[in-house]
């Protein structure tokens, strides 16, 4: 059975982007199931965290065009039961030099679903913006999930965002059959200030269930676990383990989806 791609984004950074898609990776290995994280994002927060380092990364994939070079990108990381296809800086250059177009994007050949099978969810954490890098990572994803903090540019960020996601969904050459999955709110206040809370009535008032529960506290787990280079499993603060907790709900919920 072939994976899950799940993509996860926001046109505004800052929003903790990187520590979800961790957080995500984490609970579904906690479900017992094998992960691969693509880091779309230049800056390659994700790929740091992780200590993913191997011979070819995303920019050689999408650069490239050749047959196999997504699966012969694919190395292990120091997160047990995670592996990455790695980022670059060299990424920015697709944005600014127009090296591709749409029709030049992330392809599953042959050798690489081979290659993929092996994994139950890929998690393809987005770049802040919505250039080639967001139009390739959506296209190839079957489904999207968007991550905002419950302030003002973040809640705005995500409106451009799915905007973006439903004009990939509204042309039958990109990828019409992408599905939303939801809004993941992090870094919310305990308790939630007066801002946070409206911000939150503003997501549920234009999307509805699509604001997805357990929302995400912010705590400094969060951030020990990014600038640590090691799971939330592995730190032994109480936030942590709230943290771990809501990420497997969270996961549980991806991995509902699966085919």
């Amino acid at each position: 059975m072939p994976p899950r791609i799940t993509a996860i984004g926001n046109r505004k950074g800052g929003v903790g982007k990187t520590s979800v898609t961790l957080g995500l990776a984490t609970g579904l290995t906690l479900l017992n199931k094998r992960v691969l994280v693509v880091d779309l994002d230049p800056q390659a927060d994700t790929t740091a965290a992780l200590e993913a380092h191997g011979e070819f990364d995303i920019f050689d994939v999408l650069y490239g065009g050749e047959a196999g070079t997504l699966g012969q990108a694919i190395t292990r990381t120091s997160w047990r039961g995670i592996d990455a296809v790695p980022s670059s800086g060299a990424l920015s250059r697709i944005e600014s030099e127009s090296l591709m177009t749409p029709e030049m994007r992330l392809k599953t050949a042959a050798w690489d679903a081979v290659e993929l099978e092996q994994y139950d969810h890929i998690l393809v954490d987005l770049p802040p913006a919505l250039g080639r890098l967001t139009l390739n990572g959506l296209i190839w994803a079957e489904t999207v999930i968007a991550v905002t903090e419950p302030a003002a540019f973040s809640v705005k960020g995500v409106g451009e965002f799915l905007d973006t996601v439903n004009k990939v969904k509204g042309l039958p050459h990109l990828n019409p059959g992408l599905t939303f999955q939801g809004i993941i709110v992090n870094k919310l206040s305990s308790p939630a200030t007066a801002e946070h809370s409206f911000q939150i009535n503003e997501l549920i008032g234009e999307y509805g269930d699509r604001v997805l529960e357990p929302y995400l506290p912010l705590r400094t787990a969060m951030q020990d676990s990014v600038s640590g280079r090691i799971p939330l499993t592995k730190l032994t603060s109480r936030g942590a383990s709230i943290m771990t907790e809501r990420f497997v709900e969270h996961a549980r919920r991806i991995d509902g989806g699966t085919k």
